[in-house]
């Protein structure tokens, strides 16, 4: 996955759990596509404290991955969603069952 789309994900994921600071800096870089300058300006800080805000922030956001895995849980789900409504459009029962069968192994 790509490295934006992937913080994306785990900024809606775990943004919560950032310092606001952090989570606005990100915010700022992801979701309104400004420049580091431009973060450290309107925040009132330097371009390096930004930097280094938002490599911290990051990887905490991994952290909390690597022990909730709340991303990859949702990312497995949706896949294997798709894949059953691929199956039924296609008239096939038993795909359909075992796409349904994976998601509730992902659930377990």
């Amino acid at each position: 996955m790509e490295p934006r789309v992937e913080t994306a994900y785990l900024l809606d994921f775990y943004g919560a759990l950032l310092t606001p600071k952090r989570r606005e800096m990100l915010r700022m870089r992801y979701e309104e596509d400004m420049s580091l300058s431009e973060i450290g300006a309107q925040m009132g800080v330097s371009r390096q404290a930004v930097s280094d805000g938002m490599v911290a922030a990051r990887k905490k956001l991994e952290e909390y991955e690597a022990k909730l895995g709340l991303v990859r849980r949702y990312l497995a789900i949706t896949a294997e969603a798709g894949a059953c409504l691929q199956a039924l459009d296609a008239d096939d029962r038993a795909g359909a069952r075992r796409h349904l069968q994976n998601i509730l192994q992902i659930e377990r």
